[in-house]
């Protein structure tokens, strides 16, 4: 009896050290929940964002897919439920719908963020029952100036159709895929947009709003492609890095070949 349970005791370490050996073995599984904080700051533990980069990437696709326009808060209750869409949306989303890499695109409703941070994008995304949400803003500046034919303003009749007024806008739109599931930004995609126009004197606010959606407008489809092109990417980038995973698990001694992942357009 006593030696059967020194057997027993022997065997006991023995077991836990081969547990925690195929513990250790196993390969790391993808982020399958958010490891941020639920409030404003989205606070990261030190362990959570070791976790997260030493986690393997997942990306799921064709997934549903919604563009939620950000806008500019007019106070601390974020944007109003009736705020307008921005201009570029509507060709945006055409253009990602002629493409297969996602099961749906939707646009989602322009929704008050309030003080919930990230977390509130997730809830919208819940609500859809989207895997993902790609980040539409639009950052323009507008500007106005008198060029040699402002002088025939001076006669009142000229001002009817002289083109006195210089007007230009200039800045960018930008898209950032948001992965629903674990609250992780993917990447962001960025195009630079530019346009001008020679004008009289009527209705110049209009005008220029006109010509900042116009500008939008042409340029949104493009960086839908740069949307497009970056997600296949990043894609290339998750099957190289979960290849040179798996490598490493099995004692490789060979540095894989670093590849650049090329446009699929």
């Amino acid at each position: 009896m006593v030696v059967l349970c020194l057997l027993a005791a022997c065997a006991a370490p023995a077991k836990v050290a081969m547990s925690s050996a195929r513990m250790a073995d196993a390969p790391a599984q993808p982020l399958d929940r958010s490891l941020f904080a639920r409030d404003p700051n989205g606070s990261l533990s030190e362990d959570a964002l070791q976790k997260i980069l030493a986690s393997p990437i997942e990306l799921a696709l064709p997934s549903r897919v919604g563009v939620l326009p950000i806008l500019t808060a007019k106070d601390w209750r974020g944007p109003g439920p009736d705020d307008r869409v921005p201009a570029g949306v509507a060709s945006f989303v055409g253009r990602l719908r002629a493409d297969g890499a996602f099961s749906l695109v939707t646009e989602t409703m322009v929704i008050p963020s309030g003080a919930l941070g990230m977390e509130a994008l997730r809830e919208i995304a819940a609500r859809y029952r989207l895997r993902y949400l790609l980040l539409y803003r639009e950052v323009i500046a507008k500007h106005a100036i008198w060029n040699a034919w402002a002088w025939g303003f001076v006669t009142g009749v000229g001002a009817l159709f002289l083109p006195g007024q210089n007007q230009q806008v200039y800045g960018y739109i930008e898209a950032s895929m948001f992965d629903v599931k674990t609250g992780l930004l993917m990447f962001t995609t960025r195009r630079a947009i530019a346009a001008s126009q020679t004008t009289n004197n009527w209705h110049q606010t209009e005008k220029i709003d006109q010509l900042a959606s116009n500008a939008v407008s042409k340029y949104a489809p493009d960086l839908a492609g740069d949307v497009l092109s970056d997600l296949r990417r990043f894609a290339a980038a998750a099957e190289a890095e979960t290849a040179q995973r798996a490598g490493a698990a099995v004692g490789a001694t060979a540095s894989p070949t670093p590849s650049v992942a090329t446009d699929a357009r």
